[in-house]
């Protein structure tokens, strides 16, 4: 772009108008004005520029005294030394006034302490690459807005920007590790206000399939209903109804190796407590919270689930995740076919006939499933459509049977079996014309899985 005199006193007129009101620091005016500046891009532009304006007050000060007072006047208490001599040979009392948008905390010694605290905060961690924020109080962050709006600038740079770009181009050069505005590792939050800095390394997701290997293990804790937690005579003491969770020899192992203070534990849908899971196992990432260490060595973490579990449950097919793989297997509970196997003991002899009318029954059909009855406690009553898309039956003897399906997420097998007084149809049961008296399940895994 070809710069004109005309495009210089039009920014020179602006920056006037600005300081005569507001008495502004030389890297914020510079700041402000960068945008509309006519010439290359300077460090110094808000000195070069109240420079300018001391050159229009001297030219002023013949005609119009009284206006190159009060220019020379506003520059002198903006910090500029240059105007504060001329002010002096005017007789003027001049005291420097804070910058009302930086507080004139906007200086090298400050952003170079500030870069120190972070690297002192971010030393015990390991990470690849950071992304710097910066806080920025309310009031300050309306004055400046005010400012924009006052003046019409529509292009300049923020105070948070300007301090987020100079303390990570230092942070880059002192640790040797680049900038990642997308999905960095390390949260670096500066503050110049207070000179303090914190280390927010982003949470690491380690994503697998559990095995639960034993019945009587919930996914996650199941607090007492009664006490939720503090302990009572209906739960034992122990303020929850089981002493164990998958999520707990999970996620406390992972926890433990990646030096984090937390964990979440998600996974592709629940199995009941009574139901263990085999086959290809249930899709699960552990998100593990302000990680101290991010290289965790997977091998440690699967055999550390396994014997702090005692064998109860094991994770296969571990790997590094993402909050997009995260955002994935949320999709997956919704979007998957399940598949189970179930041993069903009925009260009435079944023959090979019998299975095989209930396979060409239940095959491809479309289940209305009201919310089964042993949950309406927790959950809404309202009517589910699910599909069976496979069924294969098996005789074990006159009374047992095992059955395979494949069904929508979401459908209840437990009442397709048992068919919930009429809740759910159609129904094993009633198909069967057989009441099953007892029902062993497991889950065997979920056909759509995360993209590997």
């Amino acid at each position: 772009m070809v710069w004109g005199v005309k495009n210089l006193r039009e920014t020179l007129s602006k920056a006037k108008q600005i300081l005569l009101r507001y008495r502004l620091c030389n890297k914020c005016l510079g700041r402000l004005l960068a945008s509309s500046w006519p010439g290359p891009e300077l460090l110094n532009t808000g000195e070069v520029i109240k420079a300018g304006l001391l050159e229009e007050a001297r030219a002023l000060a013949a005609q119009h005294p009284e206006e190159a007072i009060a220019l020379i006047k506003a520059l002198s208490e903006s910090g500029y030394r240059a105007a504060q001599d001329d002010a002096l040979n005017y007789g003027l009392d001049v005291k420097e006034k804070t910058c009302p948008i930086c507080l004139d905390r906007l200086t090298d010694e400050v952003i170079d302490a500030v870069v120190a605290e972070a690297v002192r905060r971010v030393s015990g961690y390991e990470f690849e690459d950071f992304l710097v924020g910066a806080y920025v109080p309310k009031y300050i962050t309306a004055i400046e807005e005010r400012i924009f709006s006052e003046f019409g600038l529509t292009e300049s740079e923020t105070l948070r920007k300007e301090i987020t770009r100079e303390v990570g181009k230092r942070l880059e050069a002192v640790l040797g590790k680049p900038a990642n505005f997308t999905s960095p590792e390390m949260l670096i939050l500066v503050d110049i206000f207070t000179g303090t800095a914190e280390a927010k390394p982003t949470p690491l997701y380690i994503y697998g399939h559990y095995f639960k290997n034993r019945i009587d293990i919930p996914q996650t804790p199941w607090y007492c209903s009664a006490c939720w937690g503090a302990g009572c005579e209906r739960c034992g003491g122990l303020g929850r109804m089981y002493p164990d969770s998958v999520a707990e020899y999970i996620g406390e192992p992972a926890m433990r190796l990646a030096g984090a203070i937390g964990y979440k534990f998600h996974a592709a849908g629940r199995e009941d407590v009574d139901v263990t899971v085999e086959g290809t196992g249930r899709p699960f990432i552990v998100e593990l919270i302000m990680p101290r260490r991010r290289m965790v060595s997977l091998e440690a973490l699967k055999e550390a689930v396994k014997s702090c579990s005692e064998g109860r449950v094991e994770v296969e097919g571990l790997r590094p995740a993402t909050h997009s793989d995260l955002k994935m297997l949320k999709e997956t509970i919704e979007g998957s076919t399940k598949r189970y196997m179930a041993t069903i003991q009925f009260s009435k002899p079944v023959s090979s006939e019998d299975l095989a009318r209930l396979d060409a029954s239940l095959r491809g059909a479309v289940i209305e499933q009201q919310t089964p009855t042993r949950v309406l406690k927790r959950r809404g009553e309202r009517l589910r459509r699910k599909r069976i898309l496979n069924i294969e039956s098996r005789l074990i003897d006159s009374y047992t049977v095992e059955l395979y399906v494949e069904v929508d997420g979401g459908l209840y097998v437990k009442e397709l079996i048992h068919g919930d007084s009429g809740r759910t149809r159609p129904n094993v049961a009633e198909i069967l014309d057989n009441h099953p008296t007892s029902i062993k399940l497991k889950f065997l895994g979920v056909l759509k899985t995360l993209r590997h």
